[in-house]
């Protein structure tokens, strides 16, 4: 009897990270809800971008998801396409 290994899930990622991940993509202008892009595109993005004109806390939320885990950062960005997530906020 062999026994298939299977990857963990990744956590369900907290609200603050999603709240942190979302800001960031805004001020890339990459949010999902205005981009329609792969994931791999948006890792390379995050990647590759320069960063010098972004100010100093757009930066480092840039440099802390591109070092992010590809499986942390990817159930984030699948979270911020999750429509229910949004189901409680209302525009003003």
């Amino acid at each position: 009897m062999s026994a298939i290994s299977k990857q963990p899930e990744p956590p369900t990622p907290d609200e603050s990270v999603l709240n942190d991940l979302e800001t960031l993509l805004i001020a890339l202008e990459l949010h999902p809800m205005f981009m329609r892009q792969s994931f791999k595109i948006l890792r390379a993005n995050l990647r590759e971008m320069k960063a010098d004109h972004l100010p100093p806390e757009i930066k480092a939320l840039k440099e802390r998801f591109a070092v992010m885990p590809e499986a942390e950062l990817h159930a984030a960005w699948g979270a911020l396409h999750n429509p229910f997530r949004l189901h409680d906020r209302v525009l003003n």
